[in-house]
C-alpha cells in the first residue's frame, strides 16, 4: 500500500468549513451547559474591564512559579519529567509514524489539525461570544471572554517559546535535538506546539465553567484527537505536543479561577500608644 501524497492539493473541505463546523458545535455548547458557581470579578463585555482582567491574569500566571506550594512543584516537576522522559523516544516516533501509511487517518488528522488552529478556535469563540450578546447571557459572555483570555495568554507562552528554543520540526530532517533559539522561521518552531496548547487551554477553562461531565469529556476528546493529529501530520514531536498540552492545560485552569489580590509577604506598620512609639515588621508565608 502506498503512503498518501502529503504535497498534493487541498480538497475544497477548507478551514471555512472547519470553522463553521466548530462554531455551530460552539452555539450548541451555548444552550447546553449548566454554568458552575458565579464568578463577580469575570468581566462579562470586551471593554476595560476585560483588559483589565486579561492583564491581571497574565501578571498571575507569569507570577505564580513564586508562590508555589509543594504541590505545585510536585506537579510541575512531574509534567517536566514527563516532558524530558519523550526527548530521546522522539526520533524513534517519527520515523515510526512517518513510516506508516494510512490516508483515512491522515484526512481525520487534518480535520483536528484544522479545527485546532488557533485562529479558528479563536474565531469560534468570537462568535460564541457574539452569540450570548444577541441572546441576552451574561453568564454565557463570560464564559466565551474567559476562553478568549486563555487562548491569547497561551499563544503568547507558545511564541515565546517557540521563537527562543528554536526547535526544527520533524519534517526537516533535522533530527530531535536540532535548535535553532531565537529566530522566527517557521520550520524552527516546533516546540511546544501551538495547536496542542491551545485545544487544551480551551478545554480546561470550558471545563471549570460547565457542570456537565458528558461535555467535560468531549472537550478533552477534541483536545486529545488535535494533540495527535499533530504528530500523525509530522508537524511535531511526541514531547512538543506533550509540552503544548501542559502549558495550555494549567494556563486555562488559571484563567477559569478567581482573579487573587495578592497579599504582601512582608509588611511594614508604625505603633504608637501615648508616649510609646514603635515599629513593626511582619512577614506571611
Amino acid at each position: 500500500m502506498s503512503r498518501p501524497n502529503r504535497n498534493r492539493k487541498r480538497k475544497p473541505f477548507s478551514y471555512f468549513n472547519l470553522a463553521a463546523l466548530l462554531l455551530s458545535a460552539f452555539l450548541i455548547l451555548v444552550k447546553l451547559p449548566v454554568l458552575r458557581a458565579q464568578q463577580p470579578d469575570i468581566p462579562d463585555r470586551l471593554n476595560g474591564q476585560f483588559l483589565s482582567h486579561l492583564a491581571g491574569k497574565a501578571s498571575q500566571v507569569l507570577t505564580s512559579p513564586g508562590q508555589w506550594q509543594q504541590e505545585d512543584l510536585v506537579t510541575a516537576a512531574v509534567g517536566s519529567v514527563a516532558v524530558l522522559a519523550f526527548l530521546p523516544a522522539d526520533q524513534s516516533i517519527h520515523l515510526w509514524v512517518s513510516g506508516e501509511p494510512g490516508a483515512a487517518r491522515y484526512a481525520g488528522a487534518r480535520v483536528f489539525s484544522g479545527l485546532g488552529q488557533p485562529l479558528v478556535l479563536l474565531g469560534a469563540v468570537s462568535s460564541g461570544y457574539l452569540y450570548s450578546c444577541l441572546s441576552h447571557s451574561p453568564e454565557t459572555r463570560k464564559t466565551f471572554l474567559l476562553a478568549a483570555e486563555s487562548l491569547l495568554l497561551t499563544e503568547i507562552l507558545v511564541q515565546v517559546g517557540k521563537t527562543g528554543l528554536g526547535r526544527a520540526r520533524p519534517y526537516t530532517g533535522e533530527g530531535a535535538f536540532s535548535f535553532h533559539p531565537f529566530n522566527f522561521r517557521e520550520k524552527w518552531h516546533s516546540f511546544p506546539s501551538g495547536h496542542s496548547a491551545a485545544a487544551w487551554a480551551l478545554a480546561a477553562t470550558l471545563s471549570d465553567r460547565v457542570d456537565k461531565p458528558w461535555l467535560e469529556a468531549l472537550l478533552y476528546t477534541f483536545a486529545t484527537g488535535v494533540s495527535l493529529s499533530r504528530i500523525l501530520l509530522d508537524k511535531h514531536f511526541a514531547s512538543d505536543v506533550l509540552a503544548g498540552a501542559l502549558l495550555g492545560y494549567f494556563t486555562g485552569k488559571k484563567i477559569s479561577q478567581p482573579l487573587k489580590t495578592q497579599t504582601p509577604k512582608l509588611s511594614v506598620s508604625f505603633l504608637a500608644s501615648g508616649s510609646f512609639v514603635g515599629l513593626s515588621l511582619s512577614y506571611i508565608y
